[in-house]
C-alpha cells in the first residue's frame, strides 16, 4: 500500500497540519513558541512557501500555504520537523521524534474556500479555550490579517489583496468576513478534509484536478467496482459497427498518429508475447473476471498515466491492443468460430475525403484493409493464447486479489481494484510436475515477466507526481 498522495498545483494554495505524538506537549513555555516561531520566521526566508495564516497550539502547528514549486512544501516540513525536534530535545534532555507522522495536507480550491480556510485556522485558539481574545493570543497570523500588526511568516494571498487598495481597506474587508456568523457545516467539511487529506473543493474543481493528474482525488466507497462502471473506462470504442463493403465503400483511413480515443482507459489488455515490453513500465496483472486476461495497470482512477498531454504513448513500445484501432473482431451469434470486422465508426481516422481506401473500386478488400485484417486475426490468436495462460494461472489457484490504496485506517483510500497477482509462495508450493511442465511452456517465464513488473505500482505515482509538476 503507498502512502497517501500529495497533490500540488501550481499557485493553489494548501491546509496543512502538524501533529504531535503520543498527546506530548510542544510548546511547555512561551520560549517554545518564541523558538518555532523563529524557526519559522529563518525557513521562510528562503521563499519557497508564502503563509497566508498559521496557529501554534499546545499540540499541533496548522496553517495555509502556497507551495511555489513541487518539492517546496515537504521540504519546509522536513527541515521545520527536524530543527524544533533537535532544539526541543536538547532543551528537555529527551531523544526521538515529536511529531505523530507526516504532515497532513489538503488542496485548497482558493476561490471558494481560501477566506473560509484562514477563518478557521485563526479561530482554533478561541473554539478549543486556548485563550479568550484572540488579541490574548500571541502565536497566530490573525495579529497581522485582522489587526495588521507586524509579521514577517505571514505573506497576503492575491484574493486578500484584492480586498482593497490598502492595508486598512484589506483589513476591512477580512474583519467583515471573519466576523460574519459561523458556518459549522462548513467548518467540518473543512476539518473532515484535512484529516482525511481530500480536497478541499467542489466537484467540478475536483473533477478538474483528477482530469490534471490522473488520479482519482474525491472520496470512494471501497470494494470492487460496478461491472458497468469497468466496462465503460475500458472501452475505446465509441460506435463499433460491422464493416459493410456496400455502406462503407467510400471510407478511407488515416494514419494512427495519437492515442486520444484511450486517454480514459484505466487499463490495457496484453498479450503474452508482449508482456516483458509493457511490463518494463506498468504493471501486468490478471483481470479479476471468472475468465481472467492479463492487463496492465495505467491509471490510479482517473485518466490514463500512458498517454502524454501530445496523445502519445510514454514509451517507445505501444501496445498492440491500441494499434488495431479503430478496428476490431467479434464473432457471430449464429457461429462462434465465424468472424466479423468491426470498425469504429464515429473515429476521427476515418474520412471520405482523405487517406487510403479501404476497399478498391470493384469491392474487394484494399492492400491497407487486408494488412489490418491480418494483424487483427494475429492479435485475436494471441489473445487466446494468452487467456488460456491466464485461466490455467488461476486454476491452480495461486492468484490473489490486490488493490493500491493510500491511507491507512478510515483515511485508507483505494484507488484501483478489482485484479489479482501471483501469490509467489503458492506458486512454489505447486507440484514439481506442474512447475517443470509450465517451465517447458513458458508460462513461469511469463509470471516471472507479471511479479518483475509489479515494482511499476510506485512508477504509476511518479508520473502522477511529475504530471503535476
Amino acid at each position: 500500500m503507498a502512502r497517501k498522495v500529495r497533490v500540488f498545483v501550481e499557485n493553489t494554495s494548501q491546509h496543512i497540519i502538524l501533529k504531535c505524538i503520543d498527546g506530548l506537549t510542544l510548546f511547555k513555555d512561551e520560549s517554545d513558541y518564541v523558538a518555532f516561531i523563529k524557526i519559522l520566521e529563518e525557513l521562510n526566508f528562503s521563499n519557497e512557501l508564502a503563509i497566508h495564516s498559521y496557529v501554534l497550539m499546545p499540540l499541533y502547528f496548522e496553517f495555509l500555504a502556497t507551495p511555489l514549486h513541487a518539492d517546496a512544501l515537504s521540504k519546509f516540513m522536513q527541515s521545520l520537523g527536524r530543527n524544533y525536534v533537535g532544539y526541543f530535545n536538547k532543551k528537555y534532555n529527551r531523544t526521538g521524534t515529536l511529531w505523530e507522522g507526516r504532515y497532513k495536507s489538503s488542496l485548497i480550491q482558493d476561490s471558494l474556500f481560501l477566506f473560509d480556510v484562514m477563518k478557521y485556522i485563526e479561530l482554533l485558539p478561541l473554539k478549543e479555550g486556548v485563550t479568550s481574545t484572540l488579541l490574548e493570543y500571541k502565536f497566530s497570523s490573525v495579529h497581522k490579517n485582522l489587526f495588521n500588526k507586524n509579521d514577517s511568516i505571514v505573506s497576503y494571498h492575491n484574493l486578500y489583496k484584492k480586498l482593497g487598495y490598502t492595508d486598512s481597506e484589506r483589513i476591512n474587508g477580512y474583519s467583515q468576513i471573519f466576523h460574519a456568523s459561523i458556518d459549522k457545516k462548513q467548518n467540518e467539511f473543512i476539518s473532515t478534509c484535512l484529516d482525511k487529506q481530500l480536497v478541499t473543493g467542489n466537484l467540478e474543481f475536483i473533477k478538474t484536478l483528477e482530469e490534471l493528474v490522473g488520479i482519482v482525488l474525491a472520496s470512494r466507497n471501497r470494494g470492487r467496482p460496478k461491472k458497468e462502471q469497468q466496462q465503460k473506462r475500458k472501452n475505446m470504442y465509441k460506435n463499433l459497427v460491422v464493416l459493410d463493403k456496400e455502406k462503407h465503400k467510400d471510407l478511407k483511413i488515416n494514419p494512427l498518429e495519437n492515442l486520444f480515443f484511450a486517454k480514459e482507459t484505466a487499463f490495457v489488455p496484453v498479450t503474452a508475447s508482449e508482456i516483458a515490453l509493457v511490463g518494463a513500465a506498468f504493471p501486468i496483472v490478471f483481470s479479476a473476471d471468472e475468465n481472467p486476461s492479463l492487463i496492465a495497470l495505467v491509471s490510479l482512477g482517473g485518466n490514463s498515466l500512458g498517454i502524454n498531454a501530445d496523445g502519445k504513448w510514454i514509451t517507445s513500445y505501444v501496445p498492440s491492443y491500441f494499434r488495431k484501432y479503430p478496428f476490431s473482431l467479434a464473432s457471430t451469434k449464429e457461429n462462434p468460430n465465424q468472424k466479423v470486422i468491426l470498425i469504429d465508426e464515429d473515429s476521427s481516422l476515418f474520412s471520405k475525403s482523405k487517406g487510403k481506401q479501404l476497399f478498391k473500386k470493384d469491392g474487394d478488400k484494399s492492400e491497407t484493409l487486408t494488412h489490418a485484417i491480418e494483424f487483427l486475426t494475429s492479435h485475436e490468436n494471441q489473445t487466446i493464447i494468452t487467456n488460456n495462460v491466464a485461466k490455467a494461472i488461476a486454476d491452480s489457484g495461486i492468484l490473489e486479489d490486490r488493490e493500491i490504496s493510500v491511507g491507512e485506517g478510515d483515511e485508507k483510500k483505494v484507488l484501483v481494484n478489482g485484479f489479482k497477482v501471483v501469490d509467489r509462495e503458492k506458486l512454489n508450493a505447486l507440484s514439481d510436475d506442474i512447475l517443470a511442465d509450465w517451465v517447458r511452456k513458458g508460462i513461469i517465464a511469463l509470471i516471472d515477466a507479471h511479479l518483475k513488473s509489479l515494482d511499476n505500482i510506485q512508477a504509476l505515482f511518479n508520473i502522477a507526481h511529475q504530471r503535476q509538476s
